[in-house]
């Protein structure tokens, strides 16, 4: 009698893969490598002609595994067979060490021995469209890592043609018309709006200021600036402010940026994070006295206790008077306004450095500068 066993293996990965992927009212979409899970040997026999045939996307940089050092995670055995690659990435201060880690990936596209159809690089930034104005983190000078890296790609020849989107970022000027004037037959520029032929769309003047100077002039310190450089970065703020730990969500904030915003709100996030985690460590504490320990301590000290409160006249009948509640409403009302002054000086001092470009391009002003 046949059984399930006896089903060629293409039937037993429909039907397993039926049973494990997550049900959806949506059709499920075919795939182009069912036969490359079959077996381990059909894997390797068809491996080569998967990447050939299908666009690959990569994020760099992306942590490395013992078998995918270059693109992970494409192991770098397969890297030759690539055809069509598509890579997103993102662009800072040129002297960070991850922009140059970056840099080297995009440099070493040319040396994996693949002979590309098309190439695609998307360039990001993670700052906000208002703090881009007033930093150089965002734009690519012909000395960047990033540009040299581009450069040596496109010299070698290294695909048929390579489109460049860029995404609030731009090259210093000059660059951008460089690179098409020298590589115009094998080069486009993308932007979210589509095609540019014109260079001076992708294209920005330099400010000499980058964004950890930026910050230092704010007065924050090396600790704080390392702390907004982190993207995971999970400590819990002392004080309101309009500050948080990541630079990608706090100046894009700034964007539609209201002093009143703030309020009461951080009280709520630090009961929100801390709370559970403050009665879970009250429930594994331990005393720190024994029980012996606290009677030996209370024999000791009652006798010494019981002399100094014989010194002391009591008035049993004289009781602790209560604090009006209008006093009570008092303290509360001045405890809030002296948070909202914190939160506020912290506002104002953001607000003197990104105010000028936000009036200049929404309500043009620039007859006055």
């Amino acid at each position: 009698m046949a059984n399930f066993s006896n089903m060629p293996p293409e039937l037993r990965n429909a039907i397993y893969s039926q049973l494990h992927e997550t049900r959806s009212r949506w059709p499920l979409q075919p795939t182009n490598n069912k036969l490359a899970l079959v077996s381990k040997q059909l894997h390797e026999e068809s491996t080569s002609h998967l990447y050939e045939h299908i666009n690959t996307a990569v994020e760099v940089p992306a942590q490395a595994t013992d078998t995918a050092t270059i693109l992970p995670p494409i192991a770098d055995r397969y890297l030759r067979f690539l055809r069509r690659l598509t890579v997103y990435t993102t662009t800072g201060d040129p002297m960070s060490q991850g922009v140059r880690k970056v840099a080297s990936i995009i440099a070493s596209i040319a040396t994996i021995g693949a002979s590309f159809e098309q190439l695609q690089i998307h360039i990001s930034s993670p700052l906000s469209k208002l703090l881009s104005f007033r930093v150089d983190d965002s734009i690519m000078g012909a000395d960047h890592p990033i540009t040299v890296a581009l450069s040596r790609s496109l010299g070698c020849g290294v695909a048929k043609t390579t489109s460049i989107e860029l995404k609030n970022t731009w090259f210093a000027p000059g660059v951008a018309q460089t690179l098409l004037d020298r590589y115009h037959a094998r080069l486009q520029f993308l932007t979210v709006d589509g095609p540019v032929q014109d260079a001076q769309k992708l294209e920005r003047p330099l400010t000499g200021s980058y964004l950890r100077r930026h910050l230092t002039a704010l007065d924050l310190d090396d600790e704080a600036i390392a702390d907004a450089h982190s993207t995971n970065s999970s400590s819990t703020r002392s004080t309101p402010t309009s500050l948080s730990s990541s630079l990608c969500s706090a100046f894009e904030d700034l964007d539609t940026f209201s002093v009143t915003t703030f309020e009461l709100s951080s009280d709520d996030d630090d009961v929100a994070e801390n709370g559970e985690s403050a009665d879970e460590s009250r429930e594994d504490e331990e005393p720190f006295f024994a029980g012996i320990d606290i009677e030996e301590l209370e024999a000791s000290t009652q006798q010494p206790l019981a002399e100094d409160f014989d010194d002391v006249e009591v008035d049993e009948d004289e009781e602790m008077d209560e604090v009006p509640e209008e006093e009570v409403d008092a303290i509360m009302s001045n405890m809030e306004q002296a948070a909202h002054h914190v939160a506020n000086e912290a506002d104002v001092t953001f607000l003197t450095n990104f105010a000028p470009d936000l009036l200049l391009t929404r309500h043009n002003l620039g007859h006055l500068v």
